[in-house]
C-alpha cells in the first residue's frame, strides 16, 4: 500500500518513519532542506517539492495513496484538509487548525472519504480514551484530561522546555478555556483552577485549565467535562507574571522609544531559555491522564488511562514527537485496512466504542513501547 505525508517537520519525519515499516511512502513539503534531510535520514521514502493546499501539486500524490497523513502549520490546517477531501483522499491529521473542521463532514461524505482530525497525542489518543471511558457508561458525570509536556530535568525559573512552538505554549496563557460545568459550557480565564497533582512514578505537578477540549466539549456529554495541562510546579506562577506584567499583549506597543508587539519580544527572548537541546543533554516526557467517570446501571464506574513516556535514546526522538506521530500512524494503518469503515470527518472520541478498533489501536501504542495504564473503579449500587 501507498502513504503520502504532508509536511516534514519534527512529527512528520517520524510519522514518515514509522509508515515506511510497511508502506510505500511519499513525503512532500515547500522546504526542500527539510526533505533533503529526511532523505538522508529514509532513503525508502520518496520526497517531493509541493503545496499542502494547492489542489494540482498533490493531486498525482493523493490520487495514488490508499492514505494520507498530514502535520502542517495551523493556519494551513483547514485549507489543507479540505484540498485532500476534494481529491478523494482519506486523512490522519494532526494540524492544530482554529477551524471548526466538522464543517467538512458533508464534502467528505460527498466524497466517500474518511478523515480522523486531531489525531495526536492530545488532541488524539485523549480524545479517543474519553470517548471509550464515556462509551463504557450509561451517563457520564466526570471527565478529565490531564496532559502535559515536561522536561525530565527541569531548571529555574521557569522548569520548562519546549517541544512545540514556544508562541503556542504562550497561547495556554492567553486563550480563554472552554470547559463543561453542570452539563453547560463555560468559559474560564487561562490557567485557571490551579492545584498540585500527584502523577504514579513522577510526583507533584501543578495542572491549570486550559483550552484542550476542541471537539469534546460537544461529543462527550457530561456533568463536568475539561482537559488541565501539567508542569512542573513554579511554573504557572512565572508565566502570570509576564502577563500581568504586558509582555504577552498582542497590540503594538511604545517601549524604550520603539513600536513593538510585545509578545513577539518575549517570545523571542523565551526562546532560548525553552529551546529543547538534545544534544545538551536535554530530555523530555509526556504524561498524560485521562479518567472518566458515570454511572452503569447502578454501578459508579470509574476508567483511567495513565501514560508516562521518556526521550527515546536509542533513536533520539522526542517523547512529544514519538507520541504525537506514533499515534497518527496507527490510525492511518486502521484506516487502510478497513477498520474505520465509516466515512466522513471523524473526531477521535466517536470511533473510540468499537472494541476492534480499540484493541488494535492500543495494541499498537504497546508495540511501539507507549504504555498506557488501564485501571477500573466499580462501587456496586452507588445510586
Amino acid at each position: 500500500m501507498k502513504a503520502l505525508q504532508i509536511g516534514c517537520g519534527m512529527i512528520g519525519h517520524v510519522i514518515a518513519q514509522d509508515l515506511s515499516r510497511d508502506f510505500d511512502v511519499t513525503v512532500v513539503d515547500r522546504d526542500e532542506g527539510r526533505l533533503a534531510e529526511l532523505q538522508a535520514r529514509l532513503p525508502q521514502v520518496r520526497t517531493a517539492v509541493a503545496s499542502a493546499t494547492s489542489a494540482d501539486e498533490l493531486a498525482p500524490f493523493v490520487k495514488e495513496a490508499d492514505i494520507v497523513t498530514a502535520g502542517v502549520p495551523g493556519a494551513l490546517g483547514y485549507a489543507m484538509m479540505e484540498t485532500v477531501i476534494g481529491l478523494g483522499g482519506n486523512l490522519c491529521d494532526i494540524s492544530f487548525m482554529a477551524e471548526d473542521f466538522d464543517l467538512l463532514n458533508g464534502a467528505a461524505l460527498a466524497r466517500d472519504v474518511t478523515v480522523v482530525p486531531d489525531i495526536g497525542v492530545a488532541p488524539g489518543m485523549s480524545n479517543f480514551l474519553m470517548g471509550r471511558g464515556a462509551s463504557l457508561v450509561d451517563e457520564v458525570t466526570e471527565a478529565f484530561i490531564y496532559v502535559g509536556g515536561i522536561p525530565a530535568n527541569p531548571e529555574p525559573p521557569f522548569n520548562y522546555k519546549a517541544t512545540w512552538s514556544p508562541l503556542d505554549c504562550i497561547d495556554e496563557f492567553l486563550r480563554p478555556a472552554r470547559i463543561i460545568e453542570e452539563g453547560k459550557e463555560v468559559t474560564v480565564e487561562a490557567a485557571s483552577g490551579l492545584h498540585l497533582k500527584e502523577f504514579p512514578g513522577l510526583g507533584t505537578l501543578e495542572v491549570f485549565y486550559t483550552d484542550g477540549l476542541r471537539s469534546l466539549a460537544k461529543n462527550i456529554r457530561g456533568r463536568t467535562v475539561a482537559e488541565m495541562t501539567m508542569r512542573w510546579p513554579g511554573h504557572v506562577e512565572q508565566m502570570r507574571l509576564l502577563r500581568s506584567m504586558g509582555l504577552f499583549d498582542k497590540e503594538p506597543r511604545r517601549l524604550g522609544g520603539v513600536d513593538v508587539v510585545p509578545l513577539e519580544i518575549t517570545a523571542d527572548l523565551l526562546l532560548p531559555l525553552w529551546k529543547m537541546e538534545p544534544a545538551k543533554g536535554d530530555r523530555d516526557l509526556t504524561v498524560m491522564r485521562v479518567t472518566v467517570s458515570g454511572y452503569r446501571g447502578r454501578d459508579e464506574v470509574t476508567t483511567t488511562w495513565d501514560l508516562l513516556d521518556r526521550y527515546d535514546e536509542t533513536t533520539g526522538t522526542t517523547s512529544m514527537a514519538r507520541c504525537t506521530a506514533f499515534t497518527c500512524a496507527i490510525f492511518a494503518r486502521a484506516v487502510a485496512r478497513g477498520l474505520i469503515p465509516r466515512k466522513g470527518v471523524l473526531a477521535p472520541e466517536l470511533l473510540a466504542s468499537d472494541d476492534r478498533l480499540y484493541d488494535f489501536v492500543m495494541a499498537e501504542q504497546k508495540e511501539r513501547g507507549l504504555h498506557y495504564r488501564e485501571t477500573t473503579r466499580i462501587v456496586r449500587d452507588a445510586r
